[in-house]
C-alpha cells in the first residue's frame, strides 16, 4: 500500500485532512466573489489547501490555478496565466481548443503531451506576441468567461511579482481586480514580508484582499488521521508536533517513515530515530549551504538557531565573541537570503529541518 502520509507531493482528496475552518473561509470568499491573501511560512500546506478546495468545488466554479514560483520576467508571468486558463475546467480536448480559439483574439492554442505522464494538455502559442498583448487576451477572456461562470483565480507564490521590476504588475492587476464580476482572486505566498508589502498602505493592491494567515494543522486533526494507519498515542503525536514546530511537511515525513517501518506501537525513541534520519539525509546539502556563508553569518545563524529571541543580549554576544552591530548586519544579510525570518521579536529558520540541523552544530 502506498504511504498515506505524502510529504514530497500534494495529497489526494482521501489523504487531505483537517483545515475545516480554512475550507469554509475559502467557500465564503468564493460565494461572494471576494479576494483573499493567504500567507504562511513554507511547507504549511497552502498549495494543498487551494487544490483540495478546487477539487471539491470544480462543478460550482471555474477554478484556475497558477504557480509563479519560477517566473523571472513579465512575459513568463503572462504565459503562466494563459497556460492555466487554457487548461482550466472539465472539457474534452477538442471542445476546449474550439472554445479557446473563439475566446482568444491573438493567442493560438494547440494540444501537447507531457513526456513524463503522457497526459494531454493545451499549450498557448505566444511567440510573436508582446507582454501587453498576452495580458490583454488573458483578462479579456477572463472577463468574457465570468459572464457565464463564477471564477476563482489562485496565484501561488504571488510575492514573486515583486522581483519583476520592468513593469508594475500590481498596478496593472489593480485595474482588472477592481472591475471584476463573478471573479475571486486568491493570492498565496510564503515570503511574508515581501508578500504583505504588496498589499500595504499606499500600495496598488491595498485593501483589495482579506489577509489570512494559515496556521499549523490542529494537533487533534493530525492525531485522528494518523491513528487510522498507526498505533500512535496523543502524547506521541504531540511529541512529533513539537519536534516539527507544527510544520506540515515535516510532520508528514516523520509519520511516513514510521508507517513504512511497520512498527507496532510508536515510541518516543522511534520518533527520535526517524527525525535524525530526516536531518542526516539533508546533511550534505546543508553543509554546502552553510559553507557559502561568511564567518559572521555562520555565527549569526547559530545564534538564531539556538536562542530565537533575545539574540542581542550581552551574555550571548560575549559567548560568541561578536559585536552587536556585526550581529545585526549578519542577521540582515540572512534575512535577505531568506535563510531566517522574523515574527515580532522572534527570529527563526523557516525550514524546520534546517533549523534542527543548525541547532545541532
Amino acid at each position: 500500500m502506498i504511504s498515506p502520509f505524502p510529504y514530497d507531493r500534494l495529497p489526494t482528496s482521501s489523504e487531505f485532512f483537517g483545515r475545516v475552518t480554512e475550507l469554509e473561509k475559502l467557500a465564503t470568499i468564493a460565494q461572494n466573489s471576494n479576494n483573499l491573501l493567504i500567507h504562511s511560512k513554507r511547507r504549511m500546506g497552502k498549495s494543498s489547501l487551494i487544490k483540495t478546495f478546487f477539487e471539491k468545488n470544480s462543478d460550482t466554479y471555474l477554478c484556475i490555478y497558477v504557480d509563479i514560483f519560477d517566473v523571472v520576467s513579465k512575459e513568463d508571468f503572462a504565459k503562466q496565466l494563459l497556460k492555466a486558463l487554457s487548461n482550466a475546467g472539465k472539457f474534452d480536448l477538442k471542445t476546449a481548443i474550439k472554445n479557446l480559439t473563439s475566446l482568444f483574439k491573438r493567442v493560438r492554442v494547440e494540444p501537447t503531451i507531457d513526456q513524463n505522464t503522457f497526459e494531454y494538455s493545451i499549450k498557448p502559442i505566444v511567440a510573436t506576441l508582446t507582454f501587453e498583448e498576452m495580458m490583454e487576451d488573458f483578462f479579456n477572456s477572463l472577463h468574457e468567461l465570468s459572464k457565464t461562470n463564477k471564477i476563482i483565480l489562485a496565484i501561488d507564490e504571488f510575492q514573486q511579482i515583486a522581483n519583476i521590476t520592468d513593469v508594475k504588475l500590481d498596478a496593472m492587476m489593480r485595474k482588472h481586480i477592481q472591475e471584476r464580476e463573478n471573479i475571486s482572486y486568491v493570492f498565496l505566498g510564503s515570503k511574508r514580508h515581501l508578500l504583505t508589502s504588496l498589499f500595504e498602505y499606499k500600495s496598488p493592491l491595498y485593501e483589495l484582499a482579506t489577509h489570512y494567515e494559515l496556521k499549523p494543522l490542529e494537533l487533534e486533526a493530525i492525531c485522528e488521521y494518523a491513528k487510522k494507519y498507526l498505533d500512535i498515542s496523543l502524547p506521541m503525536c504531540e511529541y512529533i508536533y513539537q519536534i516539527s514546530d507544527g510544520e506540515t511537511k515535516m510532520i508528514q515525513q516523520i509519520l511516513h517513515l514510521l508507517y513504512i517501518q511497520k512498527e507496532k506501537t510508536i515510541s518516543k525513541e522511534q520518533i527520535d530515530i526517524v527525525t535524525k534520519e530526516i536531518i542526516n539525509s539533508k546533511d550534505s546539502s546543508y553543509k554546502l549551504l552553510f559553507d557559502t556563508l561568511g564567518n559572521n553569518q555562520k555565527t549569526a545563524l547559530k545564534i538564531v538557531g539556538k536562542y530565537k529571541s533575545g539574540v542581542f543580549a550581552s551574555a550571548i554576544l560575549t559567548e560568541h565573541n561578536i559585536k552587536k552591530q556585526t550581529l545585526q548586519s549578519s542577521i540582515d544579510t540572512l534575512l535577505k537570503k531568506e535563510l531566517i525570518d522574523k515574527e515580532d521579536e522572534r527570529y527563526f529558520i523557516p525550514d524546520r529541518t534546517f533549523e534542527l540541523w543548525v541547532e545541532g552544530l
